[in-house]
């Protein structure tokens, strides 16, 4: 590609666009994991399976739901794909032994059916397939009932009654298991619970009029549209699946964790978690249209969104406020102060590049927060070669000359 095929950056939101895009998984392999996963809801729901009866669905959650997966550090570490595993049922027929049994059976069939060569790896909450390496992922399957009544019960006795209420944020939650519960083996109503749709729903309502927009843009570059009045391309963009755009909070939050993980490369079991980033980000955003703005806006307000309660930090779960995001950081001090040594270093950061006049020359302090190979890779293939600037720079004279003097005096020829 030559220098006047680039898309050559203008912006600081060029750059960072450009940075964010090389931290998300690529088309490819998006297509290579929804393909996967979708082959494992169909074994599970085979006519032969032993759980077709219930209506097993395969649904995503975690950062691949929410737009907001990241590039693992290490090229030998992989993308980790959160599944739900949903069964039409009740805990009247399932303890959440036999649940997490009847569809672990099923999903160490379609390991053996195709060969896979990993074992099927039980976990706390759900099972792990071990994919070939050069496919670069796993998938975590977690098994699950509805339990959206017991939910919005809950929510109504905790004071949450608009919330317990709104479908969209509380009309999905589910029942899971846990194999540490002293329960786990016993026909009970007491279910741990988790809502991974309604969070997505509350994360997506953070950035509807910007996804709305990013989904117009997709669609006039589709289609040829630019300049095409709202109201043509209104149907298309109703069509166009979520995971192809990306709004400024998404990529915000993608920036985020991978200086996240640059800076806790050595101490993964104690960096802020994804949750409490993603959270936090999805407070203090207010649909800004850039990529910068909402790094400002974000790195600015995050930390008012953190509730004290005496000595104990609470972020709480916008679908649920019962439960707290940092309930951790009580039993290890070291998780709060990361949090807010990163946040601190991440302000820094990030300033040091935006409050500078050239967008093409990103400190080194971030460039080593985001990854010094990667940056450089995506800065040289979005700004000009030296000999290119030069010749920009000479055309840019020419032109200031003929306004002075006007054509005759023939700058080009020089």
């Amino acid at each position: 590609m030559t220098t006047h095929e680039k898309q050559l950056a203008q912006t600081h939101d060029d750059v960072l666009e450009k940075i964010a895009d090389a931290l998300d998984i690529s088309q490819a392999q998006y297509e290579e994991a929804e393909s996967r996963y979708k082959a494992l809801g169909d074994w599970l729901d085979r006519n032969e399976s032993t759980l077709a009866r219930y209506e097993p669905a395969i649904s995503l959650q975690g950062s691949f739901l929410l737009g907001t997966v990241t590039r693992p550090l290490n090229d030998a570490d992989e993308y980790d794909i959160d599944l739900v595993c949903l069964l039409k049922a009740s805990k009247k027929e399932f303890t959440q032994k036999s649940l997490k049994k009847a569809v672990g059976y099923e999903v160490e069939g379609y390991v053996n059916a195709h060969n896979m060569k990993n074992p099927l790896e039980e976990n706390r909450y759900c099972w792990t397939l071990h994919y070939a390496e050069s496919t670069r992922f796993h998938m975590d399957v977690l098994p699950a009932l509805p339990d959206a009544q017991r939910y919005q019960e809950k929510l109504q006795q905790r004071g949450y009654s608009s919330l317990a209420k709104d479908g969209a944020l509380s009309g999905q939650s589910i029942a899971i298991t846990d194999n540490t519960l002293p329960q786990y083996a016993y026909r009970t109503e007491d279910w741990p619970q988790s809502n991974p749709m309604g969070y997505a729903a509350w994360f997506r309502s953070r950035m509807t009029a910007q996804l709305r927009e990013q989904k117009k843009a997709f669609a006039r570059r589709q289609g040829g549209m630019a300049g095409t009045e709202d109201i043509i391309i209104t149907a298309s963009v109703d069509e166009i699946p979520d995971y192809k755009v990306k709004t400024p909070l998404q990529r915000a939050i993608q920036l985020l964790k991978r200086h996240r993980d640059s800076m806790f490369a050595d101490d993964g079991k104690h960096k802020p978690s994804s949750i409490i980033i993603t959270t936090l980000a999805g407070h203090s955003y207010n649909e800004e249209k850039t990529i910068a703005g909402a790094l400002i806006s974000i790195l600015t307000g995050m930390e008012e969104y953190i509730e004290y309660r005496g000595d104990e930090a609470w972020i709480e779960n916008p679908v649920d406020p019962a439960e707290n995001f940092a309930d951790k950081w009580s039993e290890e001090p070291k998780k709060r102060k990361n949090f807010y040594n990163w946040l601190e270093k991440a302000r820094r950061d990030f300033a040091s590049y935006l409050r500078g006049h050239s967008f093409d020359a990103m400190p080194q302090i971030l460039q080593e927060g985001l990854g010094t190979n990667l940056v450089a890779r995506t800065l040289k293939a979005i700004t000009p070669s030296t000999s290119s600037r030069d010749d920009m720079n000479r055309a840019e004279a020419a032109i200031n000359k003929v306004r002075q003097t006007g054509t005759q005096s023939k700058p080009w020829a020089r």
